[in-house]
């Protein structure tokens, strides 16, 4: 698959197909819970019992299935927030930054010893460009150089890419959706290569450019890609899609829908009480918790030993 396009579609129809299990997980654990607790006070009896009598397939399900929603949410927000920093950070270091153009596209120059280009932000994207690659680069390799961020512009790549991400990391029982971005990114970088080499009628201004970013002593372009390389000299881009991984995630989104759905007919007969729920959590944490806490500390009890 070669299209920047149609590897984002299969991505979305992917992450769609992610978020409906999940979603559908969460539908099965809000109705198979009850917050009724029953009769006997059981959450004081449980707890004070190291068994756990009450475990059910039911009870199991829903916590499998409340794990996996929770788990989605928080790598998604956890995901959103640390790449919308990281850009927050990256434009920080670069103030202050001036409004102007280069050539017939609206740009932002900032200062810098070395030569930058790159595109960034979300619904209003925008070129970034060091004062030292307008010095350093000559008119057509510059025009190429604005031509490849032009076209990450009017793609809103950076948004895409945050998308992208943001569900890989979150949906992180389909490892095929990280595979996926990573070949868009790869993908995204040779389509706006095509589209600079289109509108200067060569690939050499941009070859160019490129030479001209990486010579720099610790730059922080990524390096020249040779399948970028291959792309500039006439070969064509190659990359099939891994179907060991597109088993896994079909395999993976049919396993959650069954347990959904076995969750969702065990609940039509009888409800798991949230309270029981509750002293079941109890008791695993009455079992698990002390041996971990004794482990713990002889570990660090060992550590501070071989320090002295």
């Amino acid at each position: 698959m070669t299209s920047a396009r149609r590897l984002y579609r299969l991505q979305l129809v992917l992450a769609l197909a992610g978020a409906t299990v999940t979603v559908l997980a969460v539908a099965v654990t809000l109705q198979a819970v009850s917050l009724k607790a029953p009769p006997g006070d059981p959450v004081v009896k449980a707890c004070m019992s190291f068994a756990l009598p009450t475990i059910t397939p039911l009870s199991i399900a829903v916590l499998l299935l409340t794990s996996l929603s929770l788990a989605v949410a928080a790598l998604t927000a956890r995901s959103l927030i640390a790449q919308l920093a990281a850009q927050r950070r990256v434009l920080r270091a670069l103030q202050p930054t001036t409004a102007g153009r280069c050539g017939d596209a609206p740009v932002r120059w900032f200062d810098d010893d070395q030569p930058r280009a790159f595109c960034a932000g979300l619904l209003r994207p925008r070129i970034y460009l060091s004062r030292e690659a307008a010095h350093s680069l000559s008119v057509d390799e510059l025009n190429a150089v604005i031509a490849h961020e032009q076209h990450h512009v009017l793609s809103r790549d950076p948004l895409r890419l945050l998308v992208a991400r943001a569900v890989a990391d979150g949906l992180f029982f389909l490892p095929l959706l990280k595979r996926l971005t990573e070949r868009y990114a790869a993908l995204a970088e040779l389509a706006a290569d095509d589209a600079a080499v289109r509108r200067g009628g060569s690939s050499q201004p941009l070859a160019a450019a490129l030479l001209a970013f990486e010579a720099q002593p610790g730059s922080q372009v990524v390096g020249i890609a040779p399948e970028r390389v291959d792309h500039l000299l006439g070969q064509p881009a190659r990359w099939r899609l891994p179907a060991a991984l597109l088993m896994g995630a079909l395999v993976a989104l049919l396993g959650v829908m069954a347990l959904s759905a076995r969750a969702a007919e065990a609940s039509a007969h009888s409800s798991l009480s949230l309270p029981l729920l509750g002293a079941q959590l109890c008791m695993v944490a009455m079992v698990v918790v002390p041996p971990a806490l004794g482990a713990s500390a002889l570990l660090m009890w060992r550590r501070a030993r071989s320090r002295a």
